[in-house]
């Protein structure tokens, strides 16, 4: 006999609509990679011209640009529909201006020798199309005739780079990386994952029950794993051919407050072309292409305007939170999910928000991913306590340098409380040596 039975199947998924894939492209994107986007489509899309020349209002143009083109289309289409979003992804290449600019920022945040610099190239020049390292830490090591920890200790400093992860081993080492980088606790994250790896055929009931977790911390865990890139160049973009760095955030101090804006004026330039629309329009079989060449263009402007907006609300709080970098350089501690818990934001959001993206200040370029800093404490910054060791070192008499202890001694008359290995761990990543190394250095 044939039982009847009604089964609920309930499983955890995420599904991005048109828009919301397109709007995640788009945030990731800088300016002059957005210029790019909106060359590309005027290319393949015969009713939109990109001008060069346009004097620029103080407005926005978002609201304006989507009124222009509704009232071109509004005798023609229905608007009530589901809009479909047909952007060409970027095909630019990134090897070259990937590659230099982890160089440079690489040069710009640690002192290299000849033989550290031709370490870092090796490494950096193995990264593959997906930002992992392409070969091993051996080969590397065998190669540039060095030891596996000065490769290793050169590797952990590129992967916290801009784009960060670049050079990690596997998603697993990416993973871990970024919840570190969040303040997330990574234990339970890496035992998830693992049970993941010894898992054939993913069954998220059979994994939660290996793991131990009950259903609330599983959850929370797989929401987590979902906010992560899965590589490092997943939401990359780069130029084929980068001259100069073009901001996307200029950041004044004006009566003493600090103001940022956001380069928008990029939609004035978009118009429609009323000559092609209107020989398109003779033809009646042209409607549907049309209609769909009008929906990528609203598409587009909603998303760049979209993305300004989350943009600029980010770096406000980045304001508000590193004020004082703006006076003396000084890095407090913040992370991403930080601003995105301000903000209501999902932590991923944040993270394309300020990827590969640059502020102006006083003549300036400078990262948006120099803002966010691990700390020691929640006023005290790794960066700067780490700066406070190297000036201390840069003082000393050669002749007695100053000891790890010695450097505690100092640090805690600041206020500042470290343990000793602390303190040895941030004077290896500034690739200074140890006093008695220094000492014999200075006798010579």
């Amino acid at each position: 006999m044939i039982e009847l039975r009604t089964n609920i199947d309930t499983h955890l998924g995420l599904i991005l609509t048109p828009r919301i894939d397109l709007s995640l492209k788009i945030l990731a994107m800088n300016i002059t990679e957005i210029e790019q986007q909106l060359k590309s489509v005027a290319e393949s899309n015969p009713i939109v011209k990109i001008e060069d020349d346009i004097k620029v209002s103080k407005e926005t143009y978002r609201d304006e640009k989507i009124k222009e083109i509704d009232e071109s289309f509004k005798e023609y289409f229905n608007h009530d529909q589901e809009s479909v979003s047909d952007i060409i992804e970027a095909t630019t290449s990134k090897e070259d201006s990937l590659q230099e600019s982890l160089l440079s920022q690489l040069t710009f945040e640690i002192d290299l020798d000849d033989k550290d610099l031709n370490i870092a190239k090796e490494i950096i020049y193995n990264i593959n199309e997906k930002g992992f390292l392409d070969t091993t830490i051996n080969e590397i090591a065998s190669k540039t005739n060095s030891s596996l920890e000065r490769v290793e200790f050169i590797r952990k400093q590129i992967i916290r780079l801009e784009p960060i992860g670049c050079a990690t081993l596997n998603t697993k080492e990416f993973i871990l990386l970024q919840a570190e980088e969040e303040g997330i606790e990574t234990d339970k994250i890496k035992t998830v994952i693992d049970v993941m790896d010894n898992t054939g055929k993913p069954n998220l009931e059979k994994i939660k029950e290996r793991t131990g977790f009950n259903d609330d911390e599983f959850r929370d865990i797989l929401n987590t794993l979902k906010s992560f890139l899965l590589y490092p160049l997943e939401n990359y973009y780069s130029p084929k051919q980068t001259d100069f760095i073009e901001p996307d955030v200029y950041v004044k101090k004006i009566n003493g407050k600090l103001i940022a804006t956001v380069e928008d004026k990029i939609l004035s330039h978009i118009t429609i072309d009323e000559e092609m629309l209107n020989e398109y329009l003779k033809n009646s079989d042209a409607k549907r292409f049309i209609e769909e060449k009008y929906k990528e263009i609203k598409e587009l402007i909603i998303a760049i305007s979209q993305r300004n907006k989350t943009l600029l609300k980010t770096v406000n709080v980045i304001l508000e939170k590193q004020n004082q970098f703006f006076e003396d350089g000084t890095i407090k501690p913040l992370t991403r999910k930080e601003i995105a818990k301000i903000l209501g934001f999902n932590v991923s959001t944040i993270t394309r928000a300020v990827s590969n993206k640059y502020m102006l200040f006083e003549g300036k370029i400078i990262p948006l991913s120099k803002f966010f800093s691990s700390g020691v404490s929640e006023e005290i910054s790794k960066d700067y306590v780490k700066s406070i060791i190297k000036d201390m070192i840069n003082k000393e008499d050669k002749t007695q340098p100053l000891s790890d202890d010695q450097i505690k001694a100092k640090l805690e008359k600041m206020g500042i409380k470290l343990t000793r290995r602390t303190i040895t761990k941030y004077r290896k990543e500034l690739n200074i040596p140890s006093s008695r190394e220094r000492k014999c250095q200075g006798t010579l």
